[in-house]
């Protein structure tokens, strides 16, 4: 029983770390496209704060879902970002659009 108990705290251990890894990735300055091919920077920071330059400026929230990026803007909007064929994409959701772009890290 006592092993079972260490096994299952070592998984917990490596799972957590596991995660924290992959936040690392994410962290930094990216810079990302709109529909029309225009670009602004979304910031990703440790404490899991999201930033954008994007019109007036977005704040809001994101997290590691499956390892890829979920942010949930103030504003209702939201962004999806992962690793796909064509590299780092952005599936970005709003009321009344959603399309997909590229992304780039650029620190």
């Amino acid at each position: 029983m006592r092993i079972k108990f260490f096994l299952f705290l070592f998984i917990i251990f490596v799972l957590e770390k596991s995660n924290i890894r992959a936040s690392d990735n994410w962290v930094g300055k990216w810079l990302a496209l709109d529909q029309w091919q225009s670009e602004f920077s979304i910031i990703l920071k440790k404490n899991g704060i999201a930033r954008s330059n994007y019109g007036d400026g977005q704040k809001g929230f994101w997290k590691i879902i499956d390892g890829n990026v979920l942010i949930k803007w103030n504003s209702g909007k939201e962004d999806f970002i992962f690793r796909g064929v064509m590299g780092i994409q952005r599936l970005h959701k709003s009321t009344q659009s959603e399309y997909t772009s590229g992304m780039k890290k650029i620190n």
